[in-house]
């Protein structure tokens, strides 16, 4: 495989994953119109929260077991919490 395929794999999966993280915080401001300093504060500080338990839950229990073992792990906790995301409501 030629080099510029994996570079635009990646650019084309980066724009998608941009796009993912505009949707995320395109519906703050809807969430709680009273709190939004508080609600936007969560929502940002829960990136990098989920990138910590991230890191203990499914990367460093696994060990060395298989190579792509943790990604399969993290992308079927993924897939679970996306598909949970239609019984979210805020009244």
């Amino acid at each position: 495989q030629p080099w510029w395929v994996a570079l635009l794999v990646i650019i084309v999966f980066s724009l998608f994953v941009q796009m993912a993280e505009g949707t995320s915080y395109g519906i703050v401001p809807f969430m709680n119109p009273k709190q939004l300093a508080c609600t936007s504060a969560l929502v940002g500080a829960g990136g990098n929260l989920g990138a910590a338990i991230a890191l203990l839950c499914f990367y460093k229990p696994l060990g060395t077991i298989e190579t792509l073992l943790p990604f399969k792990v993290h992308a079927g906790y993924v897939l679970f919490s996306s598909l949970l995301s239609v019984c979210y409501f805020w009244p």
